[in-house]
């Protein structure tokens, strides 16, 4: 062999070796980010105190397939990351850097709103004097919004809309002295039968209070005050739909 023939067959050792180098660098380096996102998926369920079986739900997949993608074997998709964000009711942002957050030191859990999330509201509202568990649920603050032990809901009925369409979250604080009930404004009514947002009214029965709802399609009606558990007044609410715009061709 020539010693230029010798040259050429030592470069094109070198040239494959750097090759199979640069592939598995960047493969481990994937596997090490894909891996990352991964653990801050498990974390944040975690914190939610959310299943796998829950998540695979909300997201329209087998609990298999939605185990494989916390254990790395199914790659994470942008579309996956923003239905997981839907579900985790964090952006995509928030999640990608939820990790990075806690490495930093920053408190997950700082802020005066704390995000009730929809499998927990139930029995929350329900057993509100038993607060154990508040502490794992994620708080956040809204400018504006300064008093203190607020809560963040979602509502899916339609009996207040327009004024809260299915879908928006509401801000709520309880009501602990019903002495102070807001007469006209909007409350999360808590009784023995289940729980409703509407405004609350004065009855002509002093044993009760009279629940309107902002939509006409239904009506109003006495609640007798020993029925209800407990009262929240809403404060404000959060919503990324806008009312339909029949809505506003009435009033045009």
């Amino acid at each position: 062999m020539s010693q230029k023939e010798t040259q050429k067959y030592y470069l094109i050792i070198i040239t494959i070796f750097f090759s199979f180098y640069d592939y598995f660098i960047n493969l481990n380096f994937k596997k090490c980010l894909m891996r990352s996102y991964h653990i801050v998926l498990k974390n944040i369920r975690k914190d939610l105190k959310m299943s796998q079986e829950e998540v695979a739900q909300a997201l329209h997949i087998q609990p298999t397939t939605y185990s494989k993608i916390e254990r790395g074997m199914i790659q994470l998709t942008l579309n996956r990351l923003l239905d997981l964000s839907k579900v985790f009711n964090l952006s995509p942002e928030d999640i990608l850097s939820y990790g990075k957050r806690k490495e930093k030191g920053f408190r997950q859990t700082a802020g005066n709103i704390t995000y009730v999330p929809i499998h927990a509201q139930a029995g929350f509202l329900d057993n509100f004097a038993d607060q154990s568990k508040q502490e794992d649920y994620l708080t956040f603050s809204i400018p504006t919004f300064t008093e203190k032990d607020l809560y963040m809901i979602s509502v899916e009925g339609d009996s207040m809309f327009p004024t809260i369409i299915p879908g928006t979250f509401i801000i709520i604080k309880v009501l602990k002295d019903k002495r102070y009930i807001k007469w006209g404004e909007p409350h999360v009514v808590v009784t023995t039968d289940g729980r409703v947002v509407k405004r609350i009214l004065k009855s002509h029965d002093p044993e009760c209070v009279t629940l309107y709802s902002d939509n006409k399609l239904y009506q109003p009606y006495d609640l007798p005050k020993n029925y209800v558990l407990s009262l929240w007044q809403v404060y404000g609410k959060i919503s990324k739909s806008f009312a339909p715009q029949i809505l506003y061709d009435e009033f045009s």
